[in-house]
């Protein structure tokens, strides 16, 4: 049970983060809001029963406008239902960096999780000429080896990378592009390609159902990774995001993602807003 927990949730962590991250449109694109939080709450579901929960509350200065600004974000998300009972698990994400030129540049980003009853805890740093500072609590061969051979360099928390997204969707009103990512185990590409427009229908608690537009998102595992974790297929091999003016006022948000992986599809789905 322990080896088949940590591919299944770091996969809905992944779809946790990149919900929560792009929630960034939010407070980044509205000026008029920018100065108050914005908090989105996520429902995640496999096979139509809910399995996992995620909120994310971003805060952006007053004024900001995608290419300049600094930002922040604080996310937490828990399997819920019968599947905590057989993979009681969780996670909280702390981010912060600035926005600049349509680019992010992270300062600071900082994950605890809890599996099984175990914490682990990394901080990553950012300095100059893209070198990256790791403090694995406790210090894990991931960690050792990415200290070691440098292949944390280069690039960004996941959060910034989706920051850096919206940035650029705002601007080309595409999704487009490769971006270099190190959660502080793992590191991998993050390939984005431009889907078609759908009329999403309602989940169970759906806030949104409506026109939406698709974007398709391919991990590429390069370090961190186990053999046995790559070959069971338990990390998502793609995924598909759904963005929408979903709040009056406010510019596309993602209102569902949707990622398969060898137990199934599991979606994440849009259920409250709150400023």
């Amino acid at each position: 049970m322990r080896y088949l927990s940590k591919p299944v949730l770091a996969g809905l962590v992944l779809l946790g983060l990149a919900a929560g991250c792009l929630a960034l449109s939010a407070g980044a694109l509205s000026p008029a809001r920018a100065a108050r939080p914005v908090t989105l709450t996520y429902a995640g579901y496999m096979a139509g029963l809910p399995v996992f929960s995620f909120n994310t509350t971003v805060t952006l200065p007053a004024g900001t406008v995608p290419g300049n600004g600094g930002y922040s974000i604080a996310a937490d998300g828990q399997t819920a239902g019968n599947f905590r009972l057989l993979y009681p698990y969780a996670a909280s994400i702390n981010a912060s960096g600035a926005l600049k030129n349509q680019k992010a540049a992270p300062r600071q980003f900082r994950s605890v999780s809890q599996i099984m009853g175990r914490q682990e805890a990394v901080t990553l740093t950012y300095g100059a000429g893209g070198k990256v500072g790791i403090d694995a609590q406790p210090l894990t061969r991931q960690a050792q080896e990415a200290a070691a051979q440098g292949f944390a360099d280069g690039t960004m928390d996941p959060a910034s990378a989706i920051v850096a997204m919206v940035a650029d969707f705002a601007r080309t009103h595409r999704c487009q592009g490769t971006y270099k990512l190190f959660d502080g185990v793992r590191r991998y590409d993050l390939i984005l390609a431009q889907g078609g427009f759908v009329d999403l229908n309602p989940m169970q608690q759906s806030y949104y159902d409506g026109s939406a537009t698709e974007c398709r998102a391919e991990p590429q595992l390069l370090q961190g990774f186990s053999a046995a974790a790559r070959q069971s297929q338990f990390y998502p091999q793609a995924a598909r995001l759904w963005l929408a003016p979903a709040v009056t006022g406010l510019p596309a948000i993602p209102v569902r993602i949707e990622a398969q992986n060898a137990l199934g599809v599991m979606v994440l789905d849009l259920v409250d807003v709150q400023f």
